[in-house]
């Protein structure tokens, strides 16, 4: 009798209507990846077993948000070594780079993170290859990223958007316990990086889905954030649901077509390019002034300083009297504090420099006593208090005590707790505001020297 269901048994596996858990397990595996994607999906096999990934072209006309695809083959490395502070990046060729993000099955990263999608770009002929390895099931992991591995070590390259921080060293953690080679590529963009530069003063938020809705022309619908996608991969996982787990795939795609045309936009800035706001010539300024291009900064400068937008006008023209104060052309620098008191502006900033310029160079006390007693008022009312440095109440105490001092020495009068009304905006001798290194004191680290043969109180 047992012989007989033992026979029978066999027969049924022999002609496929028995099959075992793991013959179960596989074919579930097969028609879940053929449901999710049919005719876009494909498997490739390894050293390590299956890899199941997803691949889509788009022809580089695709237009994506108010920008083409193709735009990126424009990308000169000259214009994206500004915006990115790397010299490196003068080789940056857009046909040997690699764009990469992936989903987690958490946001913290660490040995317990699993990297269950990752989606990879590249331009390839006259197309845009849109490649995603997804992990059907935990034992597929090592074989997914040696078919990974092998590609990113191809790319020179790599572009991601806050993959500095999150996505490559959490693929490296993965690489590593699995006992594969590190990804290193020798050229790394990261794409919020520049984000940050460049739109710091024109965007709260620098965060991919605020950069596409203000500057790439594009809205998502339908879309899943990210503290959503871990739990709808471990229903895929225990319950084989897939409807939204089709959503995070869209959701991976848009982050990658949506680092093509940010990149784009990156290096048209950085040409000088597509500059839409003040606020992106005042960051220029400040990356030009970085890279020594002097002249190239305070033309930024300028141009963002005559723009229509308050806040930013000052916070220019500052950074431009800033930089015309280190390079010694005091008149305009002078004129540029005055013209922002004029303004009657709450920025502290320049009413300290002023008082400064009056103190040390000039030696006239009375309008430096006037700029710091007028500081101080404006301190006061302020909402913020700052705790230290030289716009702080307790330096500019200090800084109109010594004022007093100096004035009583010349036998000027002070009644009450001020002087008479001063014209901030006269006219200065000459003598005073040249550039003439051989009579106006130098500027060293911040500091004026050169007054009596002694250091300067402060700068």
């Amino acid at each position: 009798m047992k012989r007989d269901i033992k026979s029978r048994l066999e027969l049924f596996r022999v002609s496929g209507e028995l099959k075992s858990g793991r013959q179960l397990a596989e074919e579930l595996e097969h028609d879940q990846s053929d449901h999710l994607f049919p005719g876009e999906g494909r498997e490739a096999e390894t050293a390590f077993g299956r890899c199941y990934m997803r691949e889509l072209k788009f022809p580089l006309e695709h237009r994506h948000g108010d920008r083409m695809l193709g735009g990126i083959l424009h990308c000169c490395g000259s214009n994206l070594a500004l915006p990115t502070r790397n010299s490196n990046l003068e080789s940056f060729d857009p046909c040997k780079a690699l764009f990469l993000d992936i989903e987690t099955t958490g946001l913290a990263g660490g040995t317990g993170t699993w990297a269950f999608l990752i989606g990879v770009g590249r331009v390839e002929q006259d197309f845009f290859l849109l490649r995603q390895y997804f992990l059907r099931r935990p034992a597929e992991e090592r074989a997914i990223l040696n078919h990974f591995s092998s590609l990113a070590a191809a790319f020179p390259t790599l572009i991601t958007f806050n993959g500095k921080l999150f996505d490559l060293p959490l693929i490296q953690t993965r690489q590593l316990l699995s006992g594969f080679k590190q990804t290193e590529p020798d050229l790394h963009l990261d794409l919020l990086h520049c984000a940050r530069l460049l739109w710091k003063n024109r965007l709260q938020s620098r965060s991919l889905r605020s950069l596409e809705e203000s500057l790439l022309g594009l809205s998502r619908y339908d879309d899943i954030s990210g503290a959503e996608i871990p739990t709808v991969y471990f229903d895929f996982l225990r319950r084989g649901k897939t409807d939204q787990l089709k959503i995070v795939f869209r959701h991976n795609v848009l982050d990658i077509l949506s680092m093509v045309t940010l990149l784009e936009r990156i290096a048209l800035l950085g040409g000088g390019n597509c500059i839409e706001h003040p606020a992106e010539a005042l960051a220029l300024g400040r990356l030009c002034l970085s890279a020594g291009r002097t002249a190239e900064g305070l033309s930024y400068l300028k141009k963002a300083a005559t723009k229509n937008s308050a806040s930013l006008s000052v916070e220019a023209s500052l950074e431009l009297a800033r930089c015309l104060k280190r390079e010694g052309s005091w008149s305009e620098a002078v004129s540029i504090w005055q013209q922002i008191v004029a303004n009657e502006t709450a920025n502290l900033t320049a009413y300290v420099e002023l008082a400064k310029f009056y103190e040390h160079r000039a030696r006239d006390y009375r309008p430096a006593f006037e700029l710091t007693t007028r500081a101080l008022e404006l301190s006061g009312k302020a909402r913020n208090q700052i705790s230290g440095g030289e716009l702080s109440q307790v330096a500019l105490h200090h800084r109109l005590k010594r004022l007093k001092s100096k004035l009583r020495k010349t036998g000027d009068q002070i009644t009450g707790s001020a002087l008479d009304p001063v014209d901030f905006n006269r006219a200065l001798p000459a003598k005073v505001i040249t550039n003439s290194s051989s009579s106006a004191p130098e500027l060293s680290s911040g500091r004026l020297s050169g007054l009596n043969g002694e250091p300067a109180a402060d700068a």
